[in-house]
Protein backbone atom coordinates (compact mmCIF):
# COMPACT_ATOMS: atom_id res chain seq x y z
CA UNK A 1 0.00 0.00 0.00
CA UNK A 2 1.45 3.48 -1.02
CA UNK A 3 1.05 6.07 1.41
CA UNK A 4 1.05 9.80 0.35
CA UNK A 5 1.40 12.68 2.40
CA UNK A 6 0.40 15.85 0.95
CA UNK A 7 0.30 19.81 2.20
CA UNK A 8 -1.90 22.21 0.06
CA UNK A 9 -1.52 22.99 -2.35
CA UNK A 10 -0.28 20.58 -4.21
CA UNK A 11 3.39 20.72 -5.83
CA UNK A 12 3.05 20.66 -9.56
CA UNK A 13 5.51 17.54 -9.12
CA UNK A 14 2.60 15.46 -7.81
CA UNK A 15 1.16 13.21 -10.64
CA UNK A 16 -1.38 10.94 -10.11
CA UNK A 17 -1.29 9.44 -13.40
CA UNK A 18 -3.48 5.83 -12.54
CA UNK A 19 -7.16 5.74 -12.01
CA UNK A 20 -8.69 5.03 -8.93
CA UNK A 21 -12.39 4.63 -7.07
CA UNK A 22 -11.38 7.27 -3.89
CA UNK A 23 -13.00 6.38 -0.60
CA UNK A 24 -13.30 9.87 1.70
CA UNK A 25 -13.12 10.41 5.13
CA UNK A 26 -11.27 11.12 8.24
CA UNK A 27 -12.12 7.50 9.38
CA UNK A 28 -11.25 7.89 12.97
CA UNK A 29 -11.72 3.78 14.74
CA UNK A 30 -12.27 3.18 10.76
CA UNK A 31 -15.35 1.29 12.44
CA UNK A 32 -18.62 -0.54 10.81
CA UNK A 33 -19.28 2.66 8.99
CA UNK A 34 -16.26 3.37 7.54
CA UNK A 35 -15.69 -0.06 6.73
CA UNK A 36 -18.81 -0.16 4.68
CA UNK A 37 -17.07 3.32 2.64
CA UNK A 38 -14.17 1.17 2.02
CA UNK A 39 -15.85 -2.30 1.07
CA UNK A 40 -18.37 -0.42 -1.01
CA UNK A 41 -15.77 1.21 -2.98
CA UNK A 42 -13.47 -1.70 -2.90
CA UNK A 43 -15.97 -3.43 -4.99
CA UNK A 44 -16.99 -0.75 -7.29
CA UNK A 45 -12.86 -1.08 -7.74
CA UNK A 46 -12.75 -4.47 -8.60
CA UNK A 47 -15.25 -4.35 -10.84
CA UNK A 48 -13.77 -1.18 -13.19
CA UNK A 49 -10.64 -2.79 -12.65
CA UNK A 50 -8.97 0.07 -10.81
CA UNK A 51 -7.21 0.38 -7.37
CA UNK A 52 -8.93 1.50 -4.42
CA UNK A 53 -7.49 4.70 -2.86
CA UNK A 54 -8.30 6.63 0.65
CA UNK A 55 -8.30 10.59 0.94
CA UNK A 56 -7.92 11.26 4.92
CA UNK A 57 -6.56 13.68 7.03
CA UNK A 58 -3.12 14.14 9.30
CA UNK A 59 -5.39 15.40 12.44
CA UNK A 60 -8.70 16.48 13.21
CA UNK A 61 -10.45 19.14 11.13
CA UNK A 62 -11.61 20.47 13.91
CA UNK A 63 -8.23 21.75 14.89
CA UNK A 64 -8.55 24.13 12.32
CA UNK A 65 -11.87 25.85 13.41
CA UNK A 66 -12.14 25.29 17.28
CA UNK A 67 -10.54 24.99 20.50
CA UNK A 68 -10.55 21.11 21.44
CA UNK A 69 -10.15 19.96 25.23
CA UNK A 70 -7.07 17.89 25.90
CA UNK A 71 -9.18 14.99 25.89
CA UNK A 72 -10.80 15.99 22.55
CA UNK A 73 -7.43 15.74 20.64
CA UNK A 74 -6.59 12.24 21.16
CA UNK A 75 -7.69 9.53 18.38
CA UNK A 76 -9.16 5.84 18.57
CA UNK A 77 -6.46 4.83 15.88
CA UNK A 78 -3.46 6.70 15.61
CA UNK A 79 -1.63 6.90 12.26
CA UNK A 80 -0.07 3.67 11.88
CA UNK A 81 -2.87 1.73 13.39
CA UNK A 82 -4.72 3.52 10.50
CA UNK A 83 -2.67 2.40 7.93
CA UNK A 84 -2.97 -0.76 8.93
CA UNK A 85 -6.61 -1.66 8.77
CA UNK A 86 -6.75 0.38 5.45
CA UNK A 87 -4.26 -2.11 3.93
CA UNK A 88 -6.03 -5.21 5.86
CA UNK A 89 -9.31 -3.40 3.46
CA UNK A 90 -7.38 -3.72 0.74
CA UNK A 91 -6.64 -0.06 -0.13
CA UNK A 92 -3.58 0.46 -2.52
CA UNK A 93 -3.27 4.32 -1.99
CA UNK A 94 -3.57 6.26 0.47
CA UNK A 95 -3.88 10.77 0.08
CA UNK A 96 -2.68 11.82 3.85
CA UNK A 97 -3.70 15.69 3.63
CA UNK A 98 -2.47 18.14 6.04
CA UNK A 99 -5.51 19.65 7.11
CA UNK A 100 -4.76 23.67 7.69
CA UNK A 101 -6.57 26.59 7.40
CA UNK A 102 -5.14 27.28 3.80
CA UNK A 103 -6.71 23.70 2.91
CA UNK A 104 -10.33 24.16 4.29
CA UNK A 105 -10.37 27.68 2.96
CA UNK A 106 -10.85 26.41 -0.47
CA UNK A 107 -14.46 26.54 -2.35
CA UNK A 108 -16.12 23.52 -2.58
CA UNK A 109 -15.35 23.44 -6.14
CA UNK A 110 -11.45 24.29 -6.25
CA UNK A 111 -11.50 21.02 -3.26
CA UNK A 112 -12.78 18.80 -6.20
CA UNK A 113 -10.68 20.57 -8.65
CA UNK A 114 -7.70 20.70 -6.76
CA UNK A 115 -8.08 17.21 -5.41
CA UNK A 116 -11.08 14.56 -6.49
CA UNK A 117 -10.15 15.43 -10.29
CA UNK A 118 -6.74 15.57 -9.61
CA UNK A 119 -6.49 12.07 -8.18
CA UNK A 120 -8.07 10.93 -11.22
CA UNK A 121 -10.57 9.77 -9.43
CA UNK A 122 -13.45 7.32 -11.59
CA UNK A 123 -15.65 7.22 -8.72
CA UNK A 124 -15.67 8.98 -5.36
CA UNK A 125 -16.99 7.53 -2.22
CA UNK A 126 -18.08 8.54 0.75
CA UNK A 127 -21.01 8.34 4.04
CA UNK A 128 -24.29 9.89 4.12
CA UNK A 129 -23.28 12.94 6.06
CA UNK A 130 -19.52 13.46 4.91
CA UNK A 131 -18.95 16.79 4.23
CA UNK A 132 -15.80 18.83 2.35
CA UNK A 133 -16.49 22.05 3.71
CA UNK A 134 -19.39 24.37 4.46
CA UNK A 135 -21.90 21.71 5.64
CA UNK A 136 -24.78 23.59 3.99
CA UNK A 137 -23.19 23.62 0.70
CA UNK A 138 -19.99 20.86 0.86
CA UNK A 139 -22.17 17.82 1.09
CA UNK A 140 -23.00 14.48 -0.71
CA UNK A 141 -25.60 15.74 -2.28
CA UNK A 142 -24.31 18.87 -3.84
CA UNK A 143 -20.86 16.70 -5.29
CA UNK A 144 -22.43 15.29 -7.84
CA UNK A 145 -23.07 18.89 -9.46
CA UNK A 146 -19.53 19.59 -8.99
CA UNK A 147 -18.52 16.69 -10.13
CA UNK A 148 -19.58 17.88 -13.37
CA UNK A 149 -19.82 14.73 -15.01
CA UNK A 150 -15.90 13.58 -14.45
CA UNK A 151 -16.08 11.21 -12.12
CA UNK A 152 -19.28 9.14 -10.48
CA UNK A 153 -20.54 10.45 -6.77
CA UNK A 154 -22.11 7.11 -4.44
CA UNK A 155 -23.53 7.66 -0.98
CA UNK A 156 -23.26 5.10 1.95
CA UNK A 157 -26.06 5.07 4.33
CA UNK A 158 -25.43 5.06 7.92
CA UNK A 159 -25.19 1.72 9.49
CA UNK A 160 -27.40 1.44 12.89
CA UNK A 161 -26.90 -0.53 16.01
CA UNK A 162 -30.30 -1.09 17.74
CA UNK A 163 -31.78 2.60 15.91
CA UNK A 164 -28.18 4.14 16.81
CA UNK A 165 -25.78 5.00 14.72
CA UNK A 166 -22.51 3.83 14.34
CA UNK A 167 -19.96 6.49 14.67
CA UNK A 168 -16.62 7.66 16.15
CA UNK A 169 -18.36 9.87 18.15
CA UNK A 170 -20.69 7.44 20.00
CA UNK A 171 -17.56 4.93 20.16
CA UNK A 172 -15.47 7.85 21.83
CA UNK A 173 -18.79 7.97 24.62
CA UNK A 174 -18.99 4.68 25.16
CA UNK A 175 -15.22 4.01 25.63
CA UNK A 176 -15.47 6.88 28.42
CA UNK A 177 -18.07 5.19 29.87
CA UNK A 178 -15.94 1.71 29.98
CA UNK A 179 -18.59 0.34 28.02
CA UNK A 180 -16.05 -1.59 25.98
CA UNK A 181 -18.28 -4.25 24.73
CA UNK A 182 -20.29 -1.64 22.59
CA UNK A 183 -17.31 0.10 21.48
CA UNK A 184 -16.24 -3.48 20.09
CA UNK A 185 -19.34 -3.99 18.56
CA UNK A 186 -19.78 -0.75 16.73
CA UNK A 187 -15.81 -1.40 16.16
CA UNK A 188 -16.43 -4.46 14.43
CA UNK A 189 -13.00 -5.69 16.35
CA UNK A 190 -11.20 -5.54 19.81
CA UNK A 191 -10.38 -1.62 20.44
CA UNK A 192 -6.52 -1.94 21.01
CA UNK A 193 -4.07 0.85 22.11
CA UNK A 194 -0.29 0.27 21.74
CA UNK A 195 2.21 1.67 24.42
CA UNK A 196 6.00 1.09 25.80
CA UNK A 197 6.57 -1.18 29.09
CA UNK A 198 7.92 1.12 31.99
CA UNK A 199 8.87 0.95 35.25
CA UNK A 200 6.22 1.55 37.85
CA UNK A 201 5.78 1.30 41.57
CA UNK A 202 5.93 -2.74 41.86
CA UNK A 203 2.95 -2.60 44.44
CA UNK A 204 1.25 -5.48 42.25
CA UNK A 205 4.10 -7.41 43.09
CA UNK A 206 4.28 -7.38 46.62
CA UNK A 207 0.54 -8.15 46.52
CA UNK A 208 1.00 -11.05 44.36
CA UNK A 209 -0.47 -9.58 41.56
CA UNK A 210 2.44 -8.21 39.39
CA UNK A 211 1.88 -5.96 36.48
CA UNK A 212 3.24 -4.54 33.67
CA UNK A 213 2.61 -0.59 33.44
CA UNK A 214 2.13 0.65 30.16
CA UNK A 215 2.87 4.17 28.73
CA UNK A 216 0.86 5.57 25.83
CA UNK A 217 1.11 8.00 23.39
CA UNK A 218 -0.70 11.13 24.69
CA UNK A 219 -3.00 11.03 21.69
CA UNK A 220 -4.00 7.59 22.23
CA UNK A 221 -8.14 7.26 23.60
CA UNK A 222 -8.45 5.30 26.34
CA UNK A 223 -11.25 3.47 28.18
CA UNK A 224 -12.23 5.33 31.12
CA UNK A 225 -11.05 4.17 34.70
CA UNK A 226 -11.84 0.37 35.54
CA UNK A 227 -10.63 -2.71 35.98
CA UNK A 228 -10.97 -5.17 32.55
CA UNK A 229 -10.18 -8.30 30.88
CA UNK A 230 -7.37 -8.17 28.18
CA UNK A 231 -4.81 -9.61 25.94
CA UNK A 232 -1.84 -8.41 25.52
CA UNK A 233 0.45 -9.16 22.47
CA UNK A 234 4.28 -8.96 22.61
CA UNK A 235 6.51 -9.65 20.30
CA UNK A 236 4.79 -12.72 18.33
CA UNK A 237 3.40 -13.66 21.41
CA UNK A 238 -0.33 -12.84 23.11
CA UNK A 239 -0.87 -13.35 26.79
CA UNK A 240 -4.51 -13.33 28.47
CA UNK A 241 -4.54 -10.99 31.78
CA UNK A 242 -6.58 -8.42 33.54
CA UNK A 243 -6.09 -4.23 32.80
CA UNK A 244 -6.30 -1.49 35.22
CA UNK A 245 -6.69 1.92 34.11
CA UNK A 246 -7.04 4.33 36.99
CA UNK A 247 -5.02 6.61 40.15
CA UNK A 248 -4.21 3.82 42.71
CA UNK A 249 -6.59 5.49 45.22
CA UNK A 250 -6.25 2.66 47.98
CA UNK A 251 -2.55 3.60 48.29
CA UNK A 252 -2.05 7.32 47.28
CA UNK A 253 -4.64 9.77 46.75
CA UNK A 254 -4.45 12.14 43.68
CA UNK A 255 -2.27 10.52 41.74
CA UNK A 256 -2.29 10.55 37.41
CA UNK A 257 -4.33 7.53 35.90
CA UNK A 258 -1.95 5.07 34.77
CA UNK A 259 -2.35 1.58 33.21
CA UNK A 260 -1.27 -1.48 34.57
CA UNK A 261 -2.01 -5.06 33.29
CA UNK A 262 -1.36 -8.30 35.54
CA UNK A 263 -0.57 -10.80 32.88
CA UNK A 264 -1.47 -14.55 34.60
CA UNK A 265 1.05 -17.35 34.87
CA UNK A 266 3.55 -14.51 33.18
CA UNK A 267 7.07 -14.00 35.10
CA UNK A 268 9.26 -12.53 32.63
CA UNK A 269 11.35 -8.70 32.39
CA UNK A 270 10.06 -7.28 29.59
CA UNK A 271 10.51 -3.19 30.19
CA UNK A 272 10.86 -1.91 26.73
CA UNK A 273 8.81 -3.62 25.47
CA UNK A 274 6.40 -1.89 22.61
CA UNK A 275 2.95 -3.89 23.41
CA UNK A 276 -0.43 -4.13 21.75
CA UNK A 277 -3.47 -4.05 24.35
CA UNK A 278 -6.48 -5.51 23.28
CA UNK A 279 -9.77 -4.30 25.35
CA UNK A 280 -12.29 -6.70 26.07
CA UNK A 281 -14.59 -6.85 28.67
CA UNK A 282 -15.25 -4.16 31.47
CA UNK A 283 -15.24 -5.73 34.84
CA UNK A 284 -15.78 -3.23 37.64
CA UNK A 285 -14.74 0.27 38.45
CA UNK A 286 -11.99 1.35 40.82
CA UNK A 287 -12.57 1.12 44.68
CA UNK A 288 -10.72 2.50 47.46
CA UNK A 289 -10.30 -0.36 49.64
CA UNK A 290 -9.30 -0.08 53.58
CA UNK A 291 -6.64 -2.30 53.27
CA UNK A 292 -4.55 -4.66 50.98
CA UNK A 293 -5.94 -7.47 52.57
CA UNK A 294 -9.36 -6.51 51.13
CA UNK A 295 -7.81 -5.34 47.90
CA UNK A 296 -5.95 -8.52 47.40
CA UNK A 297 -9.23 -10.74 47.61
CA UNK A 298 -10.98 -8.33 45.34
CA UNK A 299 -8.33 -8.77 42.81
CA UNK A 300 -8.45 -12.89 42.96
CA UNK A 301 -12.30 -12.22 42.42
CA UNK A 302 -11.23 -10.66 39.48
CA UNK A 303 -8.78 -13.34 37.89
CA UNK A 304 -11.75 -15.86 38.14
CA UNK A 305 -13.77 -13.51 35.97
CA UNK A 306 -11.17 -12.67 33.42
CA UNK A 307 -10.36 -16.45 32.90
CA UNK A 308 -13.20 -17.73 32.87
CA UNK A 309 -14.03 -15.09 29.96
CA UNK A 310 -11.40 -16.74 27.90
CA UNK A 311 -12.46 -20.54 28.67
CA UNK A 312 -16.08 -19.30 27.27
Amino acid sequence: MKINFLHHPLDETHKFEDPVVLAMGFFDGVHLGHQEVINTAKKIADDLGVKLAVLTYDHHPALVYKKLSQHDKKYLTLKDEKMRIFKELGVDQVFVVNYSYKFQDQSPQEFVDNYLVRFNAVTVVAGFDHTYGEKSIANMENLASLAKGRFDVVTVNPILENEIKVSSTNIRKALDKSNVTLANKYLGRTFQTTGLIVHGDQRGRILGFPTINIEHDERQWLPGIGEYVVEVKIGDRVYQGMGSIGRNVTFEPNRPVTVEINLFDFNENVYGENVTIRWHKYLRGEIKFDSADELIKQLHQDEIVARNFFIN
